[in-house]
């Protein structure tokens, strides 16, 4: 039986990567169906060049939360006339919309009061945040359509136009085909998860004194102008800033071409994880176990001897001596320690 399926993406980078293992393994489990992705503008691109997605829907980024969003987004997919709808970011909004436009079966975790927006609410895993959320978005397909997937990590596919647009924007960077460098995220979204633009600038210094690779800063157009502030601070000649000029297709083959990737548990990391670079990743607020990028060529620096580790607060409570005690007590010399592990290896 051929079924139409419509999965609504979660809203931030970090998260869509997560879901992947589940969107791409959506056919698996009902076989002959059509798989369409419902993801923010912003975000769509991620799935258009999916062997394992039919079709993708763009939700404007005005119209991703609240109340004209839900019926906006209702307007977007009612032509689709889905039979399965897989609702993946928690909210009750998201939920909403499937069931204002009438899909048969809504799929999703009971959360934010929307169980009887739900046709299969499903209970969240026990205890909460006990399981890396790749997975909790993976057994939500596994468990709804009751076959035994295997869960097989993140992966972004790039097609050949993605690598060679990537390798045009280092080129007018006079970052050449046989350049090695380091991909850099060097200002995370939330202020909990900042390193600091200095320990960054200390870092970049040392690599250009100890070795012969370049530096390329990755980013949004938020963090053009720190990163312009960085490569003034250090050698020009060797450090380009791409903050805020790539789309995420072109970032995810510089990603796919760097020696290894270094920054925060952020979205950049986890579509650096999902391209197959290295990384290294500086831990603190966030959780590890839950939202960690997924890599086998990863090294985790993480201050878990710290009571308040892994907080997931977007601003650290903490005052005095204690106030970011997770990202200050990381040293400069531990993040190149990890850098010299990872490189020895490449």
């Amino acid at each position: 039986m051929i079924r139409n399926i419509l999965i609504r993406a979660p809203n931030h980078l970090g998260d869509c990567i997560m879901a992947m293992p589940m969107i791409n393994e959506a056919r698996e489990a009902y076989p002959g169906s059509t798989v369409t992705v419902l993801a923010p503008e912003h975000l769509v691109e991620l799935y258009t060049g999916n062997p394992a997605v039919d079709g993708t829907l763009s939700i404007p980024l005005r119209h991703v939360h609240g109340l004209i969003g839900v019926v906006k987004i209702k307007e977007i997919i009612a032509p689709g006339k889905f039979d399965i709808g897989f609702i993946l970011p928690p909210s009750f909004g998201a939920a909403s919309a499937f069931k204002l436009v009438g899909i048969r079966e809504r799929i999703g975790y009971i959360a934010d009061g929307r169980r009887l927006l739900l046709t299969r609410p499903l209970p969240l895993p026990a205890p909460l945040n006990s399981e890396h959320r790749s997975r909790v978005y993976f057994n939500l397909l596994r468990r709804a359509s009751g076959v035994e997937l295997e869960y097989v990590q993140p992966r972004l596919f790039l097609a050949e136009t993605d690598v060679q647009a990537g390798e045009r924007l280092l080129a007018g960077f006079d970052v050449a085909p046989d350049d090695d460098y380091v991909a850099i995220a060097f200002r995370a979204v939330a202020e909990s998860r900042r390193w600091g633009i200095d320990r960054y600038t200390e870092l970049i210094l040392e690599l250009l004194n100890r070795s012969r690779l370049k530096v390329v800063l990755v980013g949004s157009s938020d963090d053009r102008k720190a990163g312009d502030d960085i490569v003034e601070a250090v050698d020009r000649s060797r450090v380009v800033n791409l903050a805020g000029k790539t789309s995420l297709t072109e970032l995810a083959a510089v990603f796919a071409r760097a020696d290894l990737l270094i920054g925060n548990d952020s979205g950049p990391a986890h579509l650096a994880a999902a391209v197959g670079s290295p990384l290294v990743v500086l831990s603190g607020a966030d959780d590890p176990k839950e939202t960690s990028p997924i890599s086998d060529r990863k090294r985790l620096i993480y201050r878990d001897n710290l009571a308040c580790i892994s907080c997931v607060k977007n601003r650290c409570p903490n005052k005095g001596d204690d106030f970011m005690r997770c990202m200050k007590e990381i040293t400069v010399d531990a993040v190149l320690g990890k850098v010299d592990e990872i490189l020895r290896e490449v």
